[in-house]
């Protein structure tokens, strides 16, 4: 029992002896292998580290393209506006993290000095950080309690030949009421707010006789790890007269958008994997070629198959682990360059990334040395020593 235990610490001596001095011996074939592992695994580790960080990141980018969430009065009510005190309620089961802007809004005509004008009563901190994609010539209202200022959209501007700093009458017949406005902003948004002039809610309820009223309010949430559907339930539930749902159209192409980045993502980790693949399988053969004395010799003084495959299964993994962790590193790094240049944040740390990086990249080693091991366990002793 001693004499068979001695024997296997000799043998498992001399494994470590011959997997070491191998790696030392053909460090040039070996750091060719490194590294390819290492540029391999850096990839996938950004990738991954990207791919899971990418949906509440993109989430919020796509937000800077408008309100996804409306609240307002049910189709079947007799009102046409809401009690703007519910309707600031109902805004506030939006979790606050969520929640990138919100505006509520009330319209009415009101004749202007060369005409008639569709007027809007807006929250303009929320409007801002609402529509940041909307082009303003002068400046944003910058506080809601300025009642002597107003913007107006670029095609009302240009009809009724209006500029930044020009002053415009506001006329409500019904209330007779009438102020002259400072035109602060002149905004350009593509849509039918080009024709619209802006008031804060307070001005505008006083204006259209609707004080403490609102039509409806429009909001822009983060979508994921938000259930929409719920939070629209949870504000029907507790406000009957309110309807709440979500924009599916702005919805469903944030998703979309989302998954075609995540495919593409995919398919890069995929390519990347092959051609890691293919580089540690051509050095392995390199290899293989470069010790075949060395293999026929092994088998002559006892080795087997068995030992041949461990031989080169051990090498590769040791390189393989070493190049992944060093490649885990490196890339962890590479996503937050990823992060800062695209998203202007860092990519948080992730546990998934770990066995996402360090499975595939070590089955990609072990396959790529498939072929090369094959070829060792095939060297026939005989014919190797003979040519010595």
């Amino acid at each position: 029992m001693a004499d068979v235990k001695g024997a296997n610490m000799t043998r498992g001596r001399m494994f470590l002896q011959i997997l070491f001095k191998s790696l030392k011996v053909r460090k040039n074939r070996v750091s060719i292998t490194f590294f390819s592992i290492m540029i391999g695994a850096s990839i996938i580790t950004a990738l991954s580290s990207v791919y899971f960080d990418i949906s509440a990141k993109m989430s919020r980018e796509l937000r800077a393209y408008g309100a996804n969430f409306f609240i307002g009065p049910k189709v079947t009510s007799a009102s046409r506006t809401a009690e703007a005190s519910i309707i600031e309620e109902s805004v506030g089961l939006v979790p606050a993290d969520k929640l990138i802007g919100a505006s509520p809004y009330i319209y009415g005509v009101v004749r202007l000095d060369l005409g008639n004008a569709v007027l809007a009563g807006v929250d303009f901190a929320g409007l801002k950080k609402l529509s940041p994609y909307w082009q303003v010539e002068g400046k944003w209202i910058s506080v809601d309690f300025d009642e002597d200022s107003c913007m107006i959209g670029k095609t009302l501007a240009k009809n009724m030949e209006l500029k930044v700093g020009d002053s415009v009458n506001v006329i409500r017949n019904e209330t007779g009421f009438q102020k002259s406005l400072v035109i602060k902003g002149i905004a350009e948004t593509g849509q039918a707010e080009d024709e619209q002039i802006f008031v804060n809610l307070a001005l505008a309820g006083r204006i259209l006789g609707q004080q403490g009223k609102v039509n409806h309010a429009m909001l822009s949430i983060v979508t994921e790890g938000t259930d929409i559907d719920a939070l629209a339930s949870r504000m029907e539930a507790k406000f009957p007269g309110l309807d709440a749902k979500p924009i599916r159209k702005v919805s469903h192409s944030d998703g979309r958008i989302l998954d075609k980045i995540k495919g593409l993502m995919a398919i890069i980790a995929v390519v990347i994997l092959t051609v890691t693949t293919l580089c540690v399988m051509t050095t392995l053969i390199a290899i293989v070629s470069e010790r075949t004395r060395e293999i026929g010799l092994m088998k002559a003084i006892g080795a087997d198959d068995r030992d041949i495959v461990r031989q080169f299964l051990s090498e590769t993994l040791t390189i393989g682990l070493a190049g992944v962790a060093a490649g885990m590193i490196l890339g962890f790094l590479l996503a937050q360059a990823l992060g800062q240049a695209v998203f202007g944040s860092f990519i948080s740390f992730r546990m998934v990334v770990l066995p996402v990086t360090l499975i595939p990249s070590i089955a990609a080693s072990l396959l790529a040395a498939a072929l090369p091991v094959r070829m060792a366990v095939r060297v026939v002793p005989a014919q190797v020593l003979k040519e010595d």
